[in-house]
C-alpha cells in the first residue's frame, strides 16, 4: 500500500525487450505472447513479472531498466512443442517462449508456468 497500486506498463515493457534465437517482434507466437499479457490484469503481470525476473514492478522508465527484458526460443525437446512449459532465467531477465501452435495454448501455458513454478521464492 505504500508504493501504491500495482501498474505493469506493457508498452514499457514492450519497448525494453529484446528478441533473441531468431525471434522477431512480428512473429505469431510472439504477438500472441503480447495479446495473452494484455489480458492479464496488473496483479497478474506482477506474478510474470516474478517469474522472469524475480521482481513485481517494473522501473518507470526504460532508462531505468538495468537489463532488457528477452525472449528466447526454448531449446529443442522431445515430443509436441505444446506440451512444453515455458522457463525463464531471472538472473538474465529472460523468457524462454515454445513456438506454441496456438494463443489458447500458449495462454494455459504460461499461466501454468507462472502460477506453478515458485523456485525463486525457495532461495536462502
Amino acid at each position: 500500500k505504500i508504493c501504491g497500486e500495482v501498474f505493469i506498463d506493457l508498452a514499457l515493457l514492450k519497448r525494453c525487450t529484446l528478441y533473441e534465437d531468431g525471434y522477431s517482434a512480428s512473429d505469431r507466437h510472439v504477438t500472441d505472447f503480447w495479446q495473452v499479457l494484455e489480458e492479464m490484469d496488473h496483479a497478474e503481470r506482477a506474478i510474470f513479472l516474478r517469474f522472469t525476473w524475480g521482481r513485481t514492478r517494473l522501473p518507470l522508465t526504460a532508462a531505468e531498466f538495468p537489463d532488457k527484458f528477452k525472449i528466447a526460443r526454448l531449446p529443442p525437446a522431445r515430443g509436441p512443442v505444446d506440451s512444453y512449459l515455458p522457463s525463464a532465467s531471472t538472473c538474465h531477465f529472460k523468457l524462454f517462449l515454445p513456438p506454441y501452435s496456438n494463443r489458447d495454448v500458449l495462454r494455459v501455458k504460461l499461466r501454468q508456468a507462472i502460477h506453478d513454478c515458485h523456485d525463486i521464492d525457495n532461495d536462502v
